[in-house]
């Protein structure tokens, strides 16, 4: 695919797009967040030094509570994956749970995960490596009943899934812009079955 096609841009700005969410999410927490915890604790301090403001001091704490919340809740609407709040294994783990069984009773999906590596990713690398996971699983095909994702690496990151049967080509095809343009190697093999290759290997510097 041309790489000034309309898909491929389109990738761009979807990565884009996600990278200034991820970035106003972090706002609210890191910076936000913290001026109205700091806000709270000096109303706190302000009752306990002048015990006559208690009243309108405790009004004044609802209402910061209130705001609080609104924050939290905002924050978690903006950030794109669940990766920042409990880690990649833990949002796999949560994926594999909510795919499974979406092929109704009488045809349920299963899904295993093997997550054995170590590495550390940036949270950039993390949230894109875990969409790109989740996009392979929406891009099963019906006849889809098996899914196996496997997760290693103690630098650098190999994940394999392994889906057993055809999957729509263009639902990969845009899996794939997705993932490259987040700095991942996406690579699918189709014969009876399915599989994605995502790798991410750090950049070591050249030379001695």
């Amino acid at each position: 695919m041309p790489k000034d096609s309309a898909a491929d841009d389109l990738a761009k700005e979807c990565v884009r797009g996600r990278s200034e969410l991820r970035r106003a999410a972090q706002v609210l927490h890191d910076d936000v967040g913290s001026l109205l915890a700091v806000a709270g604790l000096r109303l706190q301090l302000l009752r306990m030094d002048f015990p006559e403001t208690a009243t309108r001091a405790a009004e004044i704490s609802q209402a910061l509570d209130g705001v609080m919340e609104h924050v939290r809740v905002l924050g978690r609407r903006l950030e794109p994956s669940p990766v920042r709040r409990t880690g990649l294994k833990n949002a796999l783990l949560d994926l594999a749970e909510s795919r499974m069984g979406l092929g109704g009773p009488a045809a349920e999906v299963s899904v295993v995960l093997r997550y054995a590596a170590t590495a550390t990713l940036p949270p950039e690398v993390a949230d894109a490596m875990y969409h790109a996971i989740a996009n392979s699983l929406a891009a099963a095909g019906k006849d889809v009943r098996r899914i196996a994702i496997s997760v290693s690496g103690s630098r650098d990151m190999a994940v394999r899934v392994s889906l057993d049967g055809r999957c729509p080509g263009s639902a990969l095809s845009a899996a794939a812009l997705l993932a490259r343009h987040s700095g991942l190697t996406f690579e699918v093999v189709t014969e009876k079955s399915t599989i994605v290759s995502i790798r991410y290997a750090i950049r070591r510097p050249s030379g001695g």
